[in-house]
């Protein structure tokens, strides 16, 4: 374990200098600070306007980091090969790949955590106390959907090209958010092949619409607990699942 935590610190320096990192910093606080704004036009609506924007702002940079560090962080090493350098040593390629994806989740954790920190303070939550856990439960499901992301972009980066990796990763993610409405389109179509088509989706897509709390109504009524317990469970099998998938196609691969 301590090798891949090696790895992970590695990855985390090289991403705090790659310029996608200060691109994502800037466009998330851009959305905070036009949230800012808006919600200073409209006092009555203020704190809607300022959850909205500033969970969008959250979402935003997290989906950015892991879809553009995700699809070129294992293409960038075989294509230059400097992967052979670490796995010429005591380290497994599961190993070489848990730290990489570690060290980009923990610059998602930290970025995330700080954009957080600051829309907590734009929204004056320190005053009421009672907001926090949805607070919190909101912040976890939008790094959840990141990490996911992530270990589907990283999986798909081995098997086509990183550009079409990119791609797939933001299609997923915007197909993960559509299926609410897919479904209600095929039951009020009464195709049954549009209704099986959707049905089969919902299986091989991460139902991220299931998960679409960022807005203030959520964050002043909470969120119930199942449907926690339900975010936890589909978006660690879908992780394990990339991951597993990764390792697969990865231990096959010839770097060389």
């Amino acid at each position: 374990m301590y090798k891949v935590w090696t790895l992970a610190r590695t990855t985390l320096r090289e991403m705090l200098r790659e310029k996608i990192f200060m691109v994502a910093v800037l466009i998330a606080v851009a959305l905070l600070a036009l949230s800012f704004l808006l919600g200073a036009l409209s006092f009555a609506e203020q704190r809607k306007i300022l959850a909205d924007f500033g969970f969008m702002a959250i979402q935003i940079s997290g989906l950015g980091i892991s879809l553009f560090a995700g699809s070129y962080l294992l293409a960038k090493e075989i294509e230059k090969q400097t992967c052979l350098l670490i796995l010429s040593r005591p380290v497994s390629r599961a190993q070489f790949i848990l730290g990489k994806l570690f060290g980009v989740l923990a610059l998602n954790t930290l970025l995330m955590s700080a954009l957080g920190v600051v829309l907590f303070l734009l929204l004056g939550l320190w005053k009421e106390s009672q907001l926090l856990p949805a607070f919190l439960e909101i912040g976890l499901s939008l790094w959840c959907e990141s990490a996911v992301i992530l270990c589907l972009v990283i999986f798909f980066s081995l098997v086509v090209r990183p550009v079409l990796a990119l791609g797939a990763g933001f299609m997923v993610f915007l197909l993960g958010h559509w299926l609410g409405d897919l479904t209600f389109f095929a039951e009020k179509s009464k195709e049954e092949v549009f209704v099986q088509a959707v049905k089969v989706l919902h299986w091989v897509t991460p139902n991220f619409y299931r998960m679409n709390w960022k807005s203030a109504y959520f964050l002043e009524n909470g969120i119930p607990f199942d449907n926690i317990l339900w975010m936890l469970a589909h978006m660690t099998g879908w992780a394990l699942l990339a991951i597993l998938l990764t390792n697969f196609f990865f231990r096959r691969k010839d770097i060389v």
